[in-house]
C-alpha cells in the first residue's frame, strides 16, 4: 500500500525493539510447569471450516492489497495529471505569500484529499475484520481513529514537508542529501515519541505490574534466565480487546520510551508457559538491537530512497513539468510527483525490506526457544502451540503463495515458525546456540 509521505516518515512505523544490555546473572530456582495436555503440534493445520475461512480471508487481503496500491498511485495520477496540483498551490499563494502559510493550506488539504478518497477501500477493510472476527471494533471508534490518524498525517506532515520545501529553495541540487539528514532526528524523535505520545491516542496502555504482577514476576525470571534485567516499568499491557481479538506483542521505543508491550488478548488466550515463550521473542528483538537496527536499515533505505527520487522527478520535471503546471521541485504543485515517485520506488523495494524484517523475526524465534531452554518443560512443544493459537486466531492461511510472502509476510508464516521450532535442537548436537550463551543454563 502506498504510504503518505513515503519518503519523509520512513521510521514512523518501527515497532522492533533495540539495545544491547548486559547484566549480571543469578540463575533462577524455579522452572515453569508446562505439562502438555493436548495433542502435540506436529505441523501448522487448521481444522476444515477455519481453513475455508482462512482462505478466503487471504483471497480478500491479497485482491485488497493490489487493488488498493493500485487505486493509491491512480489518486496520485490524477493529482498530477488533471492539475490538481496546480490549483491548489495556486489557491494557496492568492490567500499568502509567505511560504510556511501556503504550507499550512496545501499539505493539510491534500492529505485530507488523498485520505479521504482512500477511506471506501479503509472501510471495506474494516468491514472484512469484522466479518471474519478478527475486530470487534464499532464503526464510530473506527471512525474516531481515522480521523485522529489524518490529523496527525496532516500535523506532521505539515512540517516536515515544509522542513523539505526550505531545503530544496536553498539547496536545487543537494536536497536530497540535506533532508534525508534532516529526517534522521525527525523520525528518531516520532520513535521516541510514539510509545508516550502516539500509541495511546488509539489504545489504552497499563503497567502489567498493576494487572497481572504474578506475569510479570514470571518474564522476570525469563529476562534473568537470558543474562537480561527488564524492570517491570518497561513492561506494559495493552488493552487491545477494545478493538481486536487476536493476541499480539511487541517491543517499541528508544531509550526512556523502551518497552515491552503485551496485549491482553495474549493473556486472555495464552498460557502462562506459552506467554514466556512469546516474551523470549519479544525480549529477542530487545537484546538483538531490532529497533536501533531497523532504523539504520530506515535510515539507509531513506537515503536511496531520496537520491533516486531526486533523479528520477528531475528528468520527468524537465520532460512534463510545464505541461502538468510544475514550475520546479520546489514548487507545492510538484508534491505529488514526488510521492508518487518515491511510493513506486518503495513499493519495489517492498520484498528485500520484508526479507530483511522476516530475517529479524526469525533470529527473535531462535532466541525465544534458546532463552526458554531449561527453564520452560517441553519449550519447543509450547512455543509450537502458542504459534498454532496465533494462526488459528489471526486466520493465517497454511500454504501462501511465495509471491504472497514476498510482498505482504513481514513475519516468517506460521507453518515455518512452527517447522523451525520443531527442528532446532542444538544442545542435543554438541552444538552451541546462536544468541544465548550456554554457560548461563
Amino acid at each position: 500500500m502506498v504510504q503518505f509521505f513515503t519518503f519523509a516518515l520512513i521510521a514512523l512505523s518501527l515497532s522492533s525493539s533495540g539495545g544491547q544490555v548486559e547484566t549480571a546473572f543469578s540463575p533462577p530456582s524455579v522452572k515453569f510447569s508446562a505439562a502438555i495436555t493436548v495433542e502435540p503440534v506436529t505441523s501448522y493445520s487448521l481444522p476444515p471450516d477455519k481453513l475455508g475461512t482462512s482462505y478466503a480471508l487471504y483471497e480478500i487481503r491479497g485482491w485488497l492489497l493490489v487493488i488498493s496500491t493500485i487505486y493509491s498511485f491512480a489518486i496520485l495520477i490524477a493529482f498530477i495529471r488533471w492539475c490538481w496540483a496546480m490549483k491548489l498551490r495556486n489557491w494557496a499563494e492568492r490567500v499568502s505569500r509567505r511560504r510556511f502559510l501556503q504550507g499550512l493550506i496545501v499539505v493539510p488539504l491534500f492529505a485530507a484529499s488523498f485520505t479521504i478518497l482512500r477511506l471506501p477501500l479503509a472501510m471495506y477493510g474494516h468491514h472484512v475484520s469484522l466479518k471474519f472476527g478478527l475486530s470487534v471494533q464499532g464503526w464510530g471508534s473506527w471512525l474516531r481513529d481515522w480521523a485522529t490518524q489524518l490529523a496527525l498525517i496532516a500535523a506532521v506532515g505539515t512540517v516536515v514537508v515544509w522542513i523539505f520545501y526550505l531545503i530544496v529553495t536553498r539547496s536545487p541540487r543537494r536536497w536530497w542529501f540535506y533532508f534525508w539528514l534532516a529526517i534522521i532526528p525527525i523520525s528518531a524523535f516520532l520513535t521516541f515519541i510514539a510509545p508516550v505520545a502516539i500509541d495511546p491516542l488509539f489504545y489504552k496502555c497499563e503497567p502489567l505490574a498493576s494487572k497481572n504482577p504474578e506475569l510479570v514476576e514470571a518474564l522476570q525470571r525469563v529476562s534473568q534466565h537470558g543474562g537480561l534485567d527488564i524492570p517491570p516499568d518497561r513492561m506494559f499491557v495493552m488493552q487491545a480487546s477494545t478493538k481486536l481479538t487476536g493476541p499480539n506483542a511487541y517491543v517499541t521505543g528508544f531509550g526512556a520510551t523502551k518497552r515491552v508491550v503485551v496485549w491482553d488478548t495474549a493473556i486472555q488466550q495464552f498460557t502462562t508457559p506459552e506467554l514466556v515463550l512469546v516474551f523470549g521473542h519479544e525480549m529477542g528483538h530487545y537484546v538483538l538491537g531490532h529497533v536501533v537496527y531497523g532504523f539504520m536499515v530506515a535510515m539507509a533505505f531513506a537515503f536511496v530512497l531520496l537520491f533516486l527520487t531526486w533523479l528520477l522527478a528531475s528528468r520527468v520535471q524537465q520532460i512534463h513539468g510545464s505541461r502538468w503546471g510544475i514550475r520546479g521541485l520546489e514548487d507545492w504543485a510538484a508534491l505529488p510527483m514526488l510521492i508518487l515517485i518515491a511510493s513506486l520506488i518503495s513499493f519495489l523495494a517492498t520484498p528485500v525490506l520484508n526479507a530483511d524484517r522476516r530475517r529479524m523475526e526469525h533470529d527473535a524465534d531462535v532466541y525465544g526457544l534458546e532463552v526458554a531452554h531449561g527453564l520452560v518443560p517441553q519449550a519447543v512443544q509450547i512455543d509450537a502451540r502458542a504459534f498454532q493459537i496465533l494462526g488459528e486466531n489471526w486466520l493465517e492461511y497454511p500454504y501462501p503463495s511465495r509471491l504472497a510472502v514476498l510482498w505482504d509476510w513481514d513475519h516468517p508464516p506460521i507453518a515455518e515458525r512452527i517447522r523451525f521450532a520443531l527442528t532446532y535442537d542444538p544442545w542435543s548436537k554438541g552444538e552451541p546456540p546462536r544468541f544465548v550463551n550456554s554457560r548461563q543454563k
